[in-house]
């Protein structure tokens, strides 16, 4: 019977087999080592840079862990799987220690504890189906990247010599960080890759030596310097390629068909946003996007450049995007079906049209005021389960999107009185997704919202009320301030901020009409813009905004504005005051227009009442010209091609003799053009088998080789003459050579189709 120090020692030798010191060793040696390092700490320090949390020192120390460790147990004698078991249990316990030593505060027991406590919250926060506020899981899952990506990397590195693990997996997660971060990182993504290949190119020069060492084959002394000049100047050539080379019409194409994929990502997306809706990241945007989620405390970096020019009889808000779905931290979109009607109320509301000319596209999606109810091109409502509503509009294919089209809204015309007479009866689907609120949200925020509208009796009333206080109590700044980590931003910006930007304003009326009852929702698009000497309105950047709408029933969702930047909704008393004195009507659910709209038909719209179900007009998107710039875009790629081709073959030759040079040349180009030398012929041969097959060559190549023999051969080597005849036979050769290639290329490019 075994004693158990000697099982005790089996088992280890079997989970650890003995490892050979020797060797130990980075596979690229000492001279690629430090570009393996630099690349793998990129994508850690990317992470910093892109600001997702404040706990990101440790990144760096948990890459440099990973690479240790991968490549020593993938230069041993350990099994695949064990080791694959082994990188996970140390990848774990590293990301779990590198993340408590870098927590502020506390000893180390209080630091544990405290991770362990904001672990659970999250748990428990996702299993009942409420957003996570706590990004401490998040800081866990990058550290996890980190750790894994450059494990797996470093372990195939050392074990498979397969240098690509080592570069995907680190780039995979170094591209999605790009990708996603809100600043411009693509200098690292450019490092990256420049690093990358020259990492391969030094890796490939070291498995060249190996099978040549195995071959025993001696390489010129040169010849790693060689072959790396060769992958610098050829990564060079790729990345400028890649950064100039101009966006061709196949970009469209990819980018269509990845729309069809647009409704799962965005489901994936919304639950994305509820397992981290606690992560923050940068405080400014580029640019203006609308997105199916929002976080609050991200204000776009607004300038002035126009997105699209408006003809309409009257300025409106132009809405983009609705929200319904409060986090605790932002507001998402749950109600993404696509359908081709919807029949909202149709009470107090006449139809307007819009003609869009879109400078700035934004995705495939489709502007219009208030409750859109048709487009002239091929679009689709994005709307929930009872189709009485829309929440966005969409175009069927992006380019659509595009240009110029027409949308057909159903504007409110409801007056005040009316809307204080509507019914409360909501619609259950109304209640159950726009009376949503988290559990989360303080106790005071409820109290405030009771407060405020302790003395009204309707919910037009309460929702007026709610409107009122938040234009004159608090105030208007473009400098955004996202909410610390585990505070609600309502109730943040409710009691403490007290200033900031219009997302805040919206999201707290939202939130606080729900409050006390009334179905409310988070709209996002932009303001009216200014009236042009051609009566446009001249839509910009600088213009997007967010608002609040309210449901009620028979008449739909009714705008709001908490924001005292822009003038509240223009809305008559009664229906005695919706005409002028002259009889012409007033233009109550617009917005305020001070710079006049003279010649404009402001009349309603006689068969206004319903959505028109005439089928769009679609027949101009059907005779779009012929867009040259696909076609210049693939004639410049083969120009710069053709050009870089002809620089690498010039000089491949460079230092050698004229006739050496003409030899090679004609050698090589042969050989492009489908008739290569074979190794055993003589140069009169070549030039005479070269002469059966291309009559027009024979001559000139019996010059060349004629010149190559006498230059090798003949005591006194070539003479002048011989030198400068072989110079112009090389010409005469290189002109029938080309004529061949193109034959050469389809014949190949028919074999790759078939």
């Amino acid at each position: 019977m075994r004693s158990p120090d000697l099982f005790l020692g089996s088992v280890k030798r079997s989970l650890f087999p003995p490892m050979d010191a020797r060797r130990l060793g980075f596979r690229g040696g000492w001279a690629a080592l430090p570009i393996y390092l630099v690349m793998i700490l990129i994508y850690p320090a990317s992470l910093a840079q892109a600001g997702w949390v404040d706990l990101n020192a440790q990144f760096t120390y948990i890459a440099v862990a990973g690479a240790v460790l991968g490549t020593v147990v993938g230069n041993g004698r350990m099994r695949t799987r064990r080791a694959t078991l082994l990188g996970a249990i140390a990848g774990t316990l590293t990301v779990v220690v590198f993340t408590i030593i870098a927590s502020d505060g506390g000893t180390l027991h209080a630091k544990t504890v405290d991770l362990a406590t904001h672990v659970n919250n999250w748990v428990t926060q996702i299993l009942a189906g409420e957003s996570a506020n706590d990004p401490s899981v998040f800081v866990l899952l990058l550290g996890a990247t980190c750790w894994a990506s450059v494990y797996m990397g470093a372990f195939a590195l050392a074990r498979e010599h397969r240098p690509w693990d080592a570069v995907v997996f680190s780039g995979i997660c170094l591209t999605v960080n790009v990708s996603l971060a809100l600043t411009s990182l693509y200098f690292d993504l450019i490092l990256y890759t420049l690093l990358a290949l020259v990492l391969l190119t030094r890796l490939h020069i070291v498995n060249l030596s190996e099978r040549w060492e195995r071959q025993n084959i001696v390489p010129a002394g040169d010849m790693d310097w060689r072959l790396l000049r060769g992958g610098l100047t050829w990564t060079l050539v790729l990345i400028l390629m890649a950064f100039f080379t101009p966006r061709i019409a196949a970009a469209d194409l990819v980018s269509n068909a990845f729309s069809t994929f647009d409704a799962p990502y965005q489901r994936l997306e919304t639950e994305w946003q509820r397992f981290f809706a606690g992560v923050s990241g940068p405080s400014r945007l580029q640019g203006v996007s609308f997105s199916d989620a929002i976080r609050l405390g991200q204000a776009p970096n607004l300038g002035d450049r126009i997105v699209f020019y408006v003809d309409a009889p009257a300025p409106h808000f132009w809405r983009a995007v609705t929200y319904d779905f409060y986090t605790g931290a932002g507001w998402r979109t749950t109600e993404t079906d696509r359908v081709d009607k919807v029949t909202p109320p149709s009470t107090e509301r006449e139809k307007q049209d819009a003609t869009f000319e879109i400078v700035v596209p934004h995705s495939n999606l489709l502007f219009g005021a208030n409750e859109p109810s048709k487009v002239n091109v091929p679009f689709q409502f994005q709307t929930g389960d009872d189709r009485a509503y829309s929440t966005s509009l969409r175009a069927v294919n992006r380019n659509q999107a595009q240009g110029t089209y027409t949308t057909t809204s159903l504007v409110s015309i409801a007056t005040k009185e009316e809307l204080r007479k509507a019914s409360t009866a909501y619609p259950a689907t109304i209640k159950s997704k726009y009376l949503q609120l988290p559990s989360s949200i303080p106790a005071r925020v409820l109290d405030l919202a009771q407060k405020i509208t302790a003395t009204k009796v309707t919910p037009y009333d309460k929702a007026e009320a709610i409107e009122s206080y938040l234009r004159n109590t608090y105030k208007y700044s473009t400098v955004v301030k996202s909410a610390p980590a585990g505070r609600d931003p309502v109730d943040y910006f409710l009691f403490d901020l007290k200033a900031d930007f219009c997302e805040y304003f919206a999201s707290s009326m939202a939130v606080m009409l729900r409050e006390v009852g009334v179905p409310a929702r988070v709209v996002e698009g932009f303001t009216a813009g200014e009236l042009d000497s051609g009566n446009r309105y001249v839509v910009r950047e600088l213009n997007a905004h967010a608002w609040v709408e309210a449901y009620f029933p028979s008449y739909g969702w009714i705008e709001f504005e908490p924001t005292p930047s822009e003038l509240p909704f223009d809305r008559a008393e009664t229906s005695a005051d919706t005409t002028n004195p002259d009889g012409s009507p007033k233009n109550p659910n617009g917005r305020a227009d001070s710079q006049g709209l003279a010649g404009r038909d402001n009349s309603p719209d006689p068969g206004a009442g319903g959505v028109d179900d005439t089928p769009p007009d679609v027949s101009g998107s059907l005779s779009q010209p012929v867009d040259p710039r696909p076609a210049l875009a693939v004639l410049s790629a083969l120009l710069v091609a053709l050009f870089v081709a002809l620089v690498r073959f010039e000089l491949r030759f460079r230092g050698l003799g004229t006739i050496d040079s003409a030899w090679g040349k004609t050698r090589l180009l042969g050989a492009y053009a489908g008739h290569a030398a074979r190794p055993s012929q003589t140069p009169y041969e070549y030039a005479d088998a070269m002469g059966r097959e291309i009559p027009d060559v024979h001559e000139p190549l019996r010059t060349i080789a004629h010149a190559r023999v006498q230059d090798r051969y003949s005591p006194g080597g070539a003479t002048e003459a011989e030198r400068d005849a072989a110079a112009v036979a090389w010409r005469k050769v290189a002109r029938v050579f080309v004529t061949l290639l193109p034959t050469r290329i389809v014949r190949a490019l028919s074999k790759l189709v078939r």
